[in-house]
Order: structure tokens, then sequence, then C-alpha cells
């Protein structure tokens, strides 16, 4: 369970991405190459719309009618495809569960907006202001995993990771 000052912090940061949606596309049309960097670039927070769910630690969101490969920030969940992994399954039903298809979440993006597989790399808010990173690894569905630059919740994602290591929760018990 996160701290409560935590979830305030998350809610707050929330509330200013709700309405600080600028330089989407117009509803209806589809970004070429070039309009998704645009879109990558001109939106460090907002909201979207989980379009599927990949596997644990990916999915899909459509941000004003663009569909984005989105990798959550700063973990890593164990494989389904091609071979299932130890606690894949519930990984990705534990994203599933927090990001449901169909639903709007919140999104921030930290300094390297994208891998290299040209997925954008986000944290990801529930509506509730669950920073759902942080919470796949606090109960135990990932391991936190620092890709720099981007390390703006790292503490908070391997604190959570030690206390469910200690706790023996999810792949820390099962794997």
């Amino acid at each position: 369970m996160l701290a409560p000052a935590f979830r305030v912090v998350a809610t707050i940061a929330l509330v200013a991405m709700l309405g600080s949606i600028d330089g989407c596309l117009p509803s209806g049309e589809t970004a070429t190459t070039e309009q998704s960097d645009t879109v990558t670039e001109g939106l460090g927070t907002g909201t979207g719309t989980v379009a599927s769910i990949t596997d644990g630690d990916t999915l899909r969101l459509t941000v004003d009618g663009t569909e984005l490969r989105v990798r959550l920030i700063g973990i890593d969940t164990p494989e389904v495809y091609p071979d299932a992994e130890c606690f894949g399954a519930e990984a990705e039903s534990a994203l599933a569960a927090l990001a449901p298809p169909g639903s709007t979440i919140g999104y921030a993006y930290d300094r390297d907006p994208r891998d290299q597989y040209d997925r954008e790399l986000m944290y990801l808010f529930a509506a509730d202001g669950t920073l759902i990173n942080l919470e796949l690894v606090a109960q135990g569905y990932a391991e936190a995993v620092l890709f720099e630059p981007n390390d703006l919740y790292w503490n908070d994602l391997r604190a959570a990771e030690g206390a469910a290591q200690d706790a023996g929760l999810g792949l820390w018990s099962q794997c």
C-alpha cells in the first residue's frame, strides 16, 4: 500500500495532468512519424484511453486518436511472449486490473521519451492517483529497474521493491 503522502502528491499530479493537454492532434487525425514526434515532445503529461494490454509492463494507449505503444518506466515484469516466464501471466493480469482496457489514465514522461524499440516511456496514473508503475512493484508483480536518465520515481520504486521482497510478495515468493 502506498504512503498517504505519496497518494496526495500523485493525486495532485493527476489533477494537474488532466488540465494540461496541449498540442494534441485533432480528433480522428492519424499521426505520421513527424506528427508522432510532436505528440511526444508536446505532451509531457496528459490522459489517454487504454486500448489493450500487451504484457505486464507494456500496453497500448490512445491519445487523441493516436494509438501509442507504451513501456512503463522503471519496472520490468516477467515475459509472457514468446514463452511465459514465472509470474508473467499474473503481472499481465495485474496491469489489466490497474489499467483496464477502455479506462482513462494519466501519463507522464520523464527525461527520455522513447526506448530503442520506439515505444513511449511513461509513468501511468490510475484515476484515483495511484502510480501504476509503483503499484506493480509494491505488489510484487514487477522489479524496479533503472533505465537512465529516467529516474524521477527511482527511489520510490527501489524502496517498494525492497518491501515486496521482504514481505515475499508475488514473484519474490513464487519464482
